[in-house]
């Protein structure tokens, strides 16, 4: 009617849309970030299991908005289908925070509420994804305030980054700040505060309502595209003779040439999908493998004495990658332009590339930070003495050669048994400095040797006043545990009496973590969490500073010489403790390839596809994520032996799907779509022919 823009007003109805978007994301990004941690932390599971776990949740997540968008488009409309899925949101909060408070019911039971809860978080934030950013556009008139939907866009997206940097900074702080419930950690006040923030949301989104402009449900375009795809597969498996060129033209006696002809273009753009789970494989373990790396690195800031969390690491991405999506179209697509890469296929093959690398730098950390694993021959054997005597002990074997351990020092025996397990005869000569015990002056005994195995001996004054060569355990467990935590055995002297009460008490400010020595008693190695421990004997402590770090074997040895209380620990198999900041590499690779991967397919996928059938595209986008997210399940149950093969298999496995993604898109013909003014008038007409036809091909159907 004339309308220009500037006389119509930007929607105020759409801050309420922003508010709500901006306060589900804290949401959502907050229990992304801390949810493996309360996983491994709280409900004891292990590491795969809570990276399964972790990626069956965004599974869902993103799987949901295919069933959200039917829902809004064919049944309840945008307004109420976000209504009614914040309801799910909101209580599966709600009962996750009870979970993370429930200390007095079994862990089965923990973990029973818990998954309950991601079950219907996921089912609320898939069922509103598809529905917040079109609901809002749906507040415009178009075409006259186009320009205001695009200012509308950008502050939608911005509202996402925002939310996700506050979530990734502050929700870290609120788990590890503050004890509760007689633990180090308080994922009940993380998760308490985040659902406060989703009933924030709901109550923010039902403040607008009489402002939002509520379309009908009348869109059936998913239904219908799935329709044509499946009657033409049925037709073409019915009919005996074919003269069709393509096979979707076999939907001809049914749907008009318009949806066949938009349904194969669909079907050409998801077969460029086809390679994307794989980048979302990757893209989704910065919040669960990543965050599990980050644990075994040193994130202490010294000039500021504060320590980076292992899931704070994450905000970098929500940070950076705002920053390059608000100059991609100033900086960083010219800047591929120079290079010649210009056409969409081309960057999300480049951003394929930038992923693959990513992880190949992931696996090279891992490497640093678990050093070498202690390989003992098939053919050798070898033998540890550990000293537990205040003086030098000498030992002679015609077998294993001679050695002398100095006082609280051990010495290591390699020998070639020619039998798979040996005994070797040995004698211990102790030299003058030895308190004058019973049998302090030779010792004639004698250890047993098996091929590629590795046992330890303690030689130990008794009670009664006597020295002997006790063996450790059966055999020496060298192998790192997967999650490269510290693995400690306690070894105490024959002269202590076992009722002593001994403990490790990690040395941090307000920290409740610490370990019984009684839980060591049977000397096998146990995992143990790095940090600096005392090592306390009732109130006294015996020793402190004692530094585990990853990834390393410790045998720390409790002896009673002179009548005070001493402790000897010895190290094999050291790893390293690296800084967090050797994560930035790959942060910074990961973030480049989100953003010109995510960008990228944002784009085609609008651009690509056919204006009558964009969201049942945009629903076979997101299945791709959720597929990704699938993959990382299916390769977490084959539960690599060691991390670091994993992430090389998954950096292999990018590189062969950026191969893929170039062998897909090298045919692909670029498409140029008008919308057309009767595209509406014209669906309606296919609708009436729909129900017209009906009845005439039941009968053929049925047949």
């Amino acid at each position: 009617m004339g309308v220009i823009e500037n006389e119509l007003k930007f929607p105020r109805s759409v801050w309420f849309i922003i508010c709500e978007e901006l306060c589900e994301r804290i949401n959502y990004s907050g229990i992304k970030t801390v949810l493996v941690l309360y996983l491994t932390s709280v409900l004891n599971f292990s590491e795969d299991d809570s990276t399964v776990i972790f990626h069956c949740f965004i599974f869902l997540s993103y799987f949901m908005p295919l069933i959200g968008a039917i829902l809004a488009d064919s049944y309840w409309g945008k307004f109420k289908t976000m209504i009614r899925m914040s309801i799910f949101y909101l209580f599966g909060n709600l009962i996750l925070t009870g979970a993370s408070m429930a200390n007095n019911f079994s862990i089965h039971t923990q973990r029973c509420i818990a998954i309950i809860a991601l079950l219907l978080i996921a089912i609320g934030t898939g069922g509103i994804k598809p529905c917040t950013y079109t609901f809002g556009g749906d507040q415009f008139k178009l075409p006259e305030q186009r320009d205001q939907l695009t200012r509308f866009f950008k502050r939608f997206v911005a509202a996402i980054s925002l939310g996700a940097l506050i979530a990734t900074f502050f929700i870290p702080e609120l788990r590890k700040g503050v004890h509760c419930l007689g633990r180090d950690t308080c994922f009940p006040l993380a998760f308490g505060v985040l659902s406060l923030v989703m009933i924030t949301a709901t109550v923010v989104f039902l403040l607008g309502s009489n402002l939002y402009i509520k379309r009908k449900p009348e869109n059936h375009v998913i239904f219908r595209t799935f329709g044509c795809i499946f009657y033409a597969i049925r037709k073409k498996c019915t009919s005996p003779v074919s003269d069709c060129a393509h096979w979707l033209d076999h939907a001809g006696k049914k749907y008009s040439q318009i949806q066949i002809s938009d349904t194969k273009s669909a079907l050409e753009v998801i077969h460029i999908f086809i390679a994307f789970p794989a980048f979302w494989a990757l893209y989704g373990q910065l919040g669960s493998r990543w965050i599990f790396q980050a644990t075994l690195m040193n994130g202490k800031i010294e000039c500021i004495d504060w320590e980076i969390k292992p899931d704070q690491m994450q905000t970098i991405h929500p940070l950076t990658s705002l920053l390059l999506i608000l100059s991609y179209n100033s900086i960083l697509s010219p800047f591929l332009a120079k290079f010649g890469i210009r056409r969409p296929i081309q960057k999300l093959i480049l951003g394929c590339s930038l992923a693959a690398v990513a992880f190949l730098l992931t696996a090279v950390l891992q490497y640093k930070i678990f050093g070498e694993n202690a390989v003992i021959p098939a053919s050798e054997s070898q033998f540890t003495v550990y000293n537990g005597l205040n003086c030098n002990v000498q030992i002679n074997s015609s077998l294993a050669g001679n050695g002398t351990i100095g006082s609280t020092g051990y010495f290591n025996f390699k020998y070639k048994p020619i039998l798979n397990e040996e005994i070797v005869d040995i004698r211990l000569t102790f030299d003058s400095s030895c308190k004058p015990n019973t049998n302090y002056g030779k010792l004639d005994t004698n250890v047993t040797v098996a091929k590629g195995k590795k046992i330890s001996y303690f030689l130990t004054p008794t009670l009664n006043n006597e020295v002997l060569l006790r063996r450790i355990n059966d055999y020496d467990d060298l192998r790192k545990p997967k999650n490269g935590y510290p693995s400690l055995r306690f070894i105490i002297s024959d002269d202590i009496k076992k009722n002593e009460s001994f403990a490790l008490v990690i040395n941090e400010k307000k920290s409740l973590l610490s370990y019984n020595m009684s839980s060591f008693a049977n000397e096998h190695f146990k995992q143990v969490k790095l940090g600096n421990y005392n090592l306390t004997h009732g109130e006294e402590v015996i020793s402190s500073n004692i530094h585990f770090i990853p990834a390393t074997i410790y045998t720390l040895i409790l002896n009673n010489n002179s009548l005070t209380m001493e402790s000897s620990l010895y190290t094999t198999n050291s790893g390293n403790y690296l800084h967090i900041f050797w994560q930035l590499p790959q942060y910074a690779f990961i973030i480049l390839s989100d953003v010109i991967f995510i960008a990228t397919a944002i784009e085609f996928t609008f651009t690509e596809a056919p204006p009558r059938i964009k969201s049942f595209i945009s629903a076979c986008y997101s299945i791709t994520q959720s597929f990704g997210n699938l993959l990382v399940v299916f390769i977490s149950v084959l539960s690599f032996k060691e991390q670091m093969h994993e992430y090389l298999f998954f950096s292999g496995l990018m590189f062969a799907d950026t191969l893929l993604l170039a062998y897909l898109g090298y045919n692909y013909k670029y498409k140029a779509y008008k919308q057309r003014p009767n595209d509406d008038a014209e669906n309606n007409e296919n609708d009436t022919k729909l129900k017209a036809n009906n009845n005439e091909f039941k009968q053929s159907d049925s047949a």
